[in-house]
């Protein structure tokens, strides 16, 4: 069942309309000012919010403006009904983000058209978001274990290696073996990990709060920090020669963990499809605004479908490329750029050269 909060500071209007509203099956809750209904709508939690303009305390602009600056509450509809009929007034009411504003005096059909068009409005985004949420859970329950499936075949293959064969083992292919399984482990640890961050950045993407938390926060020494990062990556492939790193110092308005999954990520699909022997090169400059972070690879690179498709299930060709990853990496990427109102930019001539940009906002700019 619909609640309605009605704030209306005149006792007859109040009376009229929450009788009205109760005969059509909502259920109304009151208030005869700005500030007690406000607390009533941070309380409650109405499915709608009705509220006069000039009321005694706070108004109903005070009321709207504080109703959006709270996660809780920011969603909600919100109705003004009010007496002042004025086109500044009405232009002011839907720029602090007012759904709809009715004018006194108004009929019964007006006042239940607004009210319906709201709820049918409201159920349409709704379901939206369900169907993200359940297209997400499903993308995520199907791909994760496909991807898992490598790294587990071979940590059970060379187990059962161990388990039938170990009394026959030379002492130095005991240890070998345990490292191969140590990092199908780490891979399907990694796995797991982008997984979790990816769904995430998903669910929090409305979240006002955590995304306003998440921005108060900057990254320093960031010239030490990603040629670290880039560093260790290129030993991992053994390919150290191949990497060329350029990176000026900045600080940015991202997080220090965040920095370096975005350069991860970037660095990471350049080693590794691209070939041994091949440069890789990270370079990072700033202009007045932005900090940019640009790695350029020589290998496989992106068709023109494939950028077009930029998300969290990328598939490179899948006969060559199955067992080394999805893509999820650089649709993370993406989504924090994103988050910190930067960009990410890919422009790719496959199999000769691709660069991936990603931009952030100095902190002293931001």
């Amino acid at each position: 069942m619909k609640k309605i909060l009605l704030i209306e500071d005149n006792p007859n209007v109040l009376l009229n309309t929450t009788r009205m509203l109760q005969s059509e099956g909502y259920v109304v809750i009151s208030a005869t000012n700005g500030r007690d209904g406000l607390k009533m709508a941070q309380q409650s939690i109405p499915s709608l919010i009705i509220c006069d303009i000039m009321m005694p305390e706070m108004d109903g602009y005070g009321v709207i403006t504080a109703l959006r600056a709270n996660p809780a509450t920011t969603a909600i509809p919100f109705m003004f009904l009010s007496a002042k009929s004025d086109k500044t007034d009405f232009r002011q009411g839907m720029e602090l983000g007012s759904d709809d504003y009715l004018t006194k005096p108004f009929t019964r059909d007006e006042l239940l058209g607004a009210i319906n068009a709201q709820f049918k409005k409201q159920e349409i985004i709704n379901n939206y978001y369900r169907q993200e949420l359940d297209n997400l859970r499903s993308n995520i329950s199907k791909s994760l274990p496909h991807q898992l499936l490598f790294p587990a075949i071979e940590v059970m293959g060379l187990a059962d290696i161990l388990v039938k064969n170990y009394h026959a083992m030379e002492a130095h292919e005991v240890p070998d073996i345990g490292k191969r399984i140590r990092k199908a482990g780490r891979d399907m640890h990694e796995m797991v990990k982008k997984f979790l961050l990816y769904t995430e950045l998903e669910s929090t993407e409305k979240d006002s709060e955590w995304i306003n938390q998440a921005k108060n926060s900057k990254s320093t020494f960031i010239d030490i920090e990603i040629a670290n990062c880039a560093k260790k990556i290129a030993e991992d492939y053994s390919r150290i020669s191949d990497l060329k790193i350029d990176i000026n110092d900045a600080s940015i308005q991202i997080s220090d963990s965040y920095l370096i999954t975005i350069a991860k990520e970037i660095i990471d699909n350049a080693f590794k499809f691209s070939a041994e022997g091949s440069e890789v090169s990270v370079l990072g400059n700033c202009d007045d605004s932005d900090f940019c972070l640009s790695v350029t690879d020589r290998g496989q690179g992106f068709e023109p479908e494939q950028l077009a498709g930029l998300g969290a299930y990328i598939k490179f060709e899948k006969k060559l490329y199955v067992q080394q990853g999805t893509g999820l990496g650089l649709a993370i990427a993406k989504r924090l750029a994103d988050l910190y109102d930067g960009r990410l930019e890919i422009v790719s001539i496959p199999y000769e050269e691709t660069t991936i940009k990603v931009f952030l906002p100095l902190a002293n700019y931001a």
